[in-house]
């Protein structure tokens, strides 16, 4: 059957405001994952920096501020800085052999009374930022900011034990959250570039039906004549049909 829509198809185009908002939702979401966590990289460094640390051998002063749960690190890489103690091998460096085990150790925590505090064992927790390397060993959970006094006792002295709250905390989430903006900016700037890629059809204006059994003007013409009309021999030089007027009618016959 014919086409009776009276017009010739028309090539689809694309959905360029959908390609565009695509590459800039995706753009964004890895631009802003990817500040995120050089951010989170930066938070990590500046917290295992500003742990506090006390050597072996010495007594040491700590200001707990805040509550919750603080972590003791045997740190085998790093650097002593300003003391509060008796302790005088301040702004002193360290850097245990790699591989080597821990350094056995006795951690004994005052309080501003003189009474000894209990620390719980704590492993699997561990830092390496900022030319620091440390694993948890010990816990300390406060339900209000206070002074205590830590003295550290071991046959080792390649190591300092540092404390605080655990650097990778806010780290891990601010990771986290990166990496969900990042994938979420692929995933729907992915979608919205697939969907602006896909063409779409342009609205056509119908013409005026033919009738049923013919072809459209646009489609084709008719350019032979009708098979009953006799053609002319090749190369004879054209002439009009003749044409002669018609004959008049018969007179009617008479009877005498």
């Amino acid at each position: 059957m014919s086409d009776q829509s009276g017009a010739p198809p028309t090539k689809p185009t694309r959905h360029r405001g959908l390609l565009g908002i695509g590459l800039l939702v995706l753009l964004g979401g890895v631009v802003t994952g990817a500040v995120i966590a050089v951010r989170a990289s930066s938070l990590y460094t500046d917290a295992v920096t500003r742990l506090q640390r006390a050597p072996v051998g010495c007594d040491t002063q700590f200001d707990f501020t805040g509550t919750g749960t603080f972590t003791f690190f045997i740190e085998t890489k790093g650097k002593i800085g300003t003391l509060r103690g008796d302790c005088a091998n301040t702004e002193t460096s360290y850097a245990r052999r790699p591989g080597k085990e821990l350094p056995q150790v006795t951690l004994t925590l005052l309080d501003a009374g003189g009474s000894e505090v209990q620390l719980t064992r704590s492993t699997g927790t561990s830092y390496d930022a900022g030319g620091f390397i440390g694993t948890s060993t010990r816990t300390l959970t406060l339900s209000e900011s206070a002074t205590y006094t830590l003295t550290v006792e071991s046959d080792d002295t390649d190591f300092a034990i540092a404390v605080g709250r655990d650097p990778k905390g806010d780290y891990e989430q601010q990771r986290m959250i990166a990496l969900g903006i990042a994938v979420a900016g692929l995933v729907v700037g992915g979608v919205l570039i697939i969907l602006g890629v896909r063409r779409k059809a342009v609205p056509v204006t119908p013409l005026p039906p033919t009738p049923f059994g013919t072809e459209p003007s646009w489609i084709s013409q008719q350019t032979e004549p009708p098979l009953d009309t006799a053609r002319p021999p090749a190369g004879a030089p054209f002439a009009p049909p003749s044409w002669e007027p018609p004959r008049p009618p018969e007179p009617p016959a008479t009877t005498g």
